[in-house]
């Protein structure tokens, strides 16, 4: 009952056939093929396998006899092919040959009826090779040309024996395909978000971080999901960051060989303070511009004063509200006489914690 099925099932869809293997046995073997240019003596057959075992172990396959005569690019090609609609699961094109001769084989599907070419690399042994077709995704192929000895020489100067078998039309192998990589501060923290549209032999994902421009370092490892054309989404959060540093983030994509590749840079900058603070301006003494940092580690109301030695108000250099984060305040004091003075800072966090903290600074004209 099972081979009925099976043979039912071949009879019904010719198109799943071609999908499948050709492979001068079942498949391929009753076509009609037209061999051309061969030259004298020069032939088309379907003969037993030279050479059975390892790679290749079926009875029979297709025979090029190429005469010396013969054009480079001599072959056959049959219209019986099954009309197939190229796709992702079919645009691998892989064969085996066995030639006497090292040669690059054309093997094309009309249309798109483009060359594809793949070079055997051994004499007189079976010898997988791969034509990619995933450029002509959504083009139908209805015939089928084996040009098995195509060599750029005009005209061809010897004779050459080919043997082509085992013709597989598979799915293309994708790597894993990253998406997105994204990082963002989350209060105190760094959480990082990734994403990939297929993985293939996916182990996982080391977690790489550079501080201030060191060298990356691994923190964590995240485990990926091996072989899938799923979208797959990933979290990560650092928990140790420091504050007031240069943050760098970036995936080491790991095979299950050990094979691996590198995700893009994402740099977040520099990490939110952990606590209120005000910084030394710099530079000091100056004359006539300096700078004031400071910092706040929740969304604040901030004021930002410059008072001289008596205790009198001469500038406000900020009065409002600002993010969580470091800033930069910039005090002209073209105007100003020389001497020295305080700057102040009054913050109020948006929970409710107080800070009030000044620093002398000089000003010398």
């Amino acid at each position: 009952m099972k081979r009925f099925l099976l043979a039912t099932l071949f009879l019904l869809s010719p198109f799943l056939i071609a999908q499948t293997t050709i492979d001068f046995e079942t498949v391929g073997n009753n076509w009609t093929w037209n061999p051309f240019d061969l030259g004298t003596g020069g032939s088309f057959d379907i003969v037993a396998n030279p050479n059975p075992g390892g790679l290749n172990t079926s009875d029979s396959c297709a025979m090029f006899i190429i005469a010396a005569d013969g054009v480079p690019w001599a072959g056959a090609w049959s219209s019986d092919f099954p009309d197939m609609t190229i796709d992702a699961n079919n645009c691998i094109v892989k064969i085996l040959v066995y030639k006497d001769v090292i040669s690059p084989v054309n093997l094309k599907l009309e249309p798109p009826n483009q060359d594809h070419f793949a070079s055997n690399t051994l004499i007189n042994q079976w010898e997988e090779l791969t034509f990619d077709y995933s450029s002509s995704i959504g083009v139908t192929g209805a015939t089928l040309t084996l040009i098995p000895d195509q060599k750029p020489d005009f005209p061809r100067t010897y004779a050459s024996v080919n043997y082509i078998d085992y013709i597989r039309f598979t799915a293309q192998i994708v790597p894993v395909e990253l998406t997105s990589f994204t990082g963002a501060f989350v209060g105190n923290d760094v959480q990082l978000k990734w994403a990939t549209a297929t993985e293939l032999n996916n182990r996982g994902f080391e977690i790489q971080k550079s501080v201030n421009g060191s060298t990356f370092a691994t923190i964590a490892f995240v485990e990926g999901f091996g072989t899938t054309t799923e979208l797959k989404q990933y979290t990560f959060t650092d928990c140790n960051v420091a504050a007031r540093v240069n943050v760098a983030y970036r995936l080491k994509q790991i095979d299950f060989n050990g094979t691996y590749d590198y995700s893009k840079v994402v740099n977040l900058g520099y990490t939110l303070p952990l606590e209120f603070a005000l910084e030394q301006n710099y530079p000091n003494p100056f004359n006539p511009t300096t700078n004031i940092v400071y910092s706040v580690p929740v969304k604040s109301t901030v004021s930002l004063d410059v008072y001289n030695l008596i205790g009198q108000k001469v500038v406000t250099l900020f009065d409002g509200e600002v993010e969580a984060g470091k800033h930069t305040a910039q005090l002209d004091a073209s105007s100003m006489s020389s001497g020295m003075y305080f700057f102040k800072l009054t913050a109020v966090g948006e929970n409710g914690t107080q800070f009030t903290s000044s620093k002398k600074m000089t000003l010398l004209k």
